[in-house]
């Protein structure tokens, strides 16, 4: 089958490789169409070193089942289904408290084990879910970042009839716009630095659209919420967004650390200030068994998934893949790769 195989930094082929067989326990998926995450074009550019080459990145799945390993009976071949790529090991205190996307041994397909980016894929059964029946493959993609959201969501305790902004209108904050949207938000404020995307988060719901970079940008934030921001989500992943929301919480507010900044930014915040306006700097990572309520709204169309997936390749541009997720901002937001086209 054809796969791409991830060989360290900058480097990736298209190769023929053994199709995998499903051992007891797991299910053989034909996938439809695996996303780009941000993760991944980190993890080709050597920003993170998460991933152990020679492995087929790749974690936003959505596919077909073909095959059964020994003891599967909860799940039929021709079945869609996504994944949760965060194997835990069951066994650690944070698995043990249900906070499994903090286990401390895990075994993420698209890092450490063969992703999506392959015609086939293999995934354990437990870590499997199965897609409506007329959920399109474009929808099961996001199935994993809205699961993210999700979580993000409920360490937020977010309550209506309060004001929320979300600082980037990439695929994640494009998901934030619709959910927090649903959730009687009295004001939503989104940034984005490019046009294309601003445009995107007014269509879906956003009440306000600011340009991140505006020299009046706090004027315009102060002139819609006066005294600041109940809730304030970084989607962006940089560290200078952060260090520049920080201060337009509310009193009694929350500012959500969302957006992976690189490990090694630092930002200056005044402790005295977040002490005096009593406000939570809190973060949120990976989905901690949110996957099921994922797929429900997906499944309910409470997304809207063509504003998102905007793009589709076959698996040979995938290297185009990565450099448009960095540099065609202006034309793309989601892109998946069709192992198949």
């Amino acid at each position: 089958m054809k796969a791409s195989v991830f060989l360290g930094q900058g480097k990736v082929e298209i190769r023929e490789i053994p199709k995998p067989e499903p051992l007891k326990g797991e299910v053989l998926i034909k996938v439809g169409l695996c996303g780009i995450c941000g993760t991944d074009v980190h993890i080709f550019s050597g920003e993170l070193r998460v991933a152990k080459p020679p492995v087929v990145l790749g974690h936003e799945v959505s596919g077909e089942i073909i095959a059964l390993g020994e003891g599967v009976e909860s799940f039929r071949v021709g079945e869609r289904v996504s994944i949760d790529p965060v194997v835990t090991c069951g066994q650690c205190e944070f698995c043990h408290n249900g906070r499994t996307n903090l286990c401390q041994k895990q075994s993420v397909i698209g890092y450490i084990r063969n992703g999506g980016f392959a015609q086939n894929m293999v995934a354990p059964v437990s870590h499997v879910y199965r897609l409506d029946g007329n959920t399109r493959f474009e929808a099961g993609i996001l199935v994993e970042t809205l699961a993210c959201v999700i979580n993000g969501i409920d360490r937020l305790q977010f309550k209506a009839g309060h004001s929320a902004m979300i600082l980037g209108a990439g695929t994640v904050g494009l998901l934030w716009n619709q959910i927090l949207k649903k959730s009687s938000v009295t004001r939503l404020l989104q940034t984005d630095l490019i046009p294309y995307r601003r445009e995107k988060a007014k269509k879906l719901g956003a009440d306000f659209v600011f340009d991140g970079k505006a020299s009046d940008l706090k004027e315009k934030i102060h002139t819609v919420c006066p005294e600041g921001v109940d809730y304030i989500i970084d989607a962006t992943g940089d560290p200078a967004a952060v260090e520049q929301g920080i201060p337009w919480v509310r009193k009694g507010g929350t500012f959500l650390i969302f957006g992976i900044c690189p490990e090694s930014a630092k930002i200056k915040i005044s402790p005295f200030a977040v002490y005096e306006r009593e406000m939570k700097i809190i973060a949120s990572k990976m989905p901690p068994g949110t996957l099921d309520r994922s797929v429900r709204l997906l499944a309910s169309e409470a997304i809207d998934v063509d504003e998102i997936v905007t793009t589709v390749l076959p698996l040979d541009q995938i290297v185009r893949g990565f450099k448009m997720f960095s540099q065609a901002r202006d034309e793309a937001v989601k892109i998946a790769i069709d192992p198949w086209a």
